[in-house]
């Protein structure tokens, strides 16, 4: 217990450590460059603790349904990489640089395309940093790599995924005051996504909807995403409320059920 409440501080100090100082850069000038070498950073670290689901036409799938929703989004400066991780928890995170992951666990979860839209256009969302202070962020990314060994048993494998820049950087390169409100602007960036690209926005809110059952059979291997993506009454309350002011009244949308349980066979056997 003593070691995961230092590696606690050990984060803690070094985020505070940057915030309050430093000047912002623009996307596109010197912190592009610091960004993807952020996300490379923490991609390599990923993909040295998890090991990658490689099924082809799996992959082709999740990567063709990210790319209609990325092509949506105001950053179109990144190279989005959409990368299935074979773990059996359901869990979705992003990296610098336009890197979107979701789990094997998460696919099983899911039960029709517009969910998977749904997650994914909630990570592109996640993205959109706004006027990014890399340079700071690259510092705290380089000393929570230094004490990585004390920060994985505090959180996890995959919560450590999470602190490993996925909620660090995100705190320090955007100009949100807290994880709930980066949470919300994300969940509303992914509403505005999905309805443009084709996909109905429901998907996300059903999704969310669904982790609240306590008697989910997936209740065990939701842990860590609801620790780092929080599912609240008021967020689903705000994602309603964002929801009424879509246009979509007289939109027919397909769930796509049959077509995402036939891609998602290979995880279900």
């Amino acid at each position: 217990m003593k070691r995961a409440v230092s590696s606690v501080l050990v984060v803690f100090l070094v985020v505070g450590c940057v915030h309050g100082r430093g000047s912002v850069s623009s996307v596109g000038g010197p912190a592009a460059s610091e960004e993807a070498e952020i996300g490379a950073a923490i991609h390599r670290g990923i993909l040295g603790t998890f090991e990658v689901y490689h099924e082809p036409v799996l992959n082709e799938y999740v990567r063709r349904i990210g790319e209609r929703i990325a092509r949506r989004a105001r950053r179109n400066d990144l190279a989005y990489r959409f990368v299935i991780l074979n773990d059996e928890r359901v869990y979705a995170a992003h990296a610098p640089g336009g890197y979107v992951y979701i789990t094997t666990g998460f696919l099983r979860f899911l039960t029709a395309e517009i969910e998977l839209a749904g997650v994914l256009a909630y990570e592109i969302g996640a993205l959109q940093y706004q006027n990014p202070k890399f340079s700071k962020a690259k510092m705290v990314f380089e000393q929570l790599m230094q004490t990585g060994s004390l920060i994985g048993p505090a959180f996890g494998t995959i919560g450590a995924l999470s602190l490993t820049g996925l909620l660090v950087v995100g705190i320090v390169v955007t100009r949100e005051k807290s994880i709930e409100e980066q949470i919300y602007l994300a969940d509303r960036r992914a509403l505005k996504y999905l309805v443009s690209s084709g996909f109905d926005p429901q998907g996300l809110i059903d999704t969310l909807r669904r982790m609240q059952n306590p008697l989910s059979p997936f209740r065990p291997y939701l842990y860590d995403y609801l620790k780092s993506h929080p599912v609240t009454e008021e967020r689903i309350d705000r994602l309603d409320a964002a929801f009424g002011n879509l246009e979509v009244a007289n939109v027919r949308f397909d769930a796509g059920r049959e077509t995402y349980l036939s891609f998602t066979q290979s995880v279900r056997r």
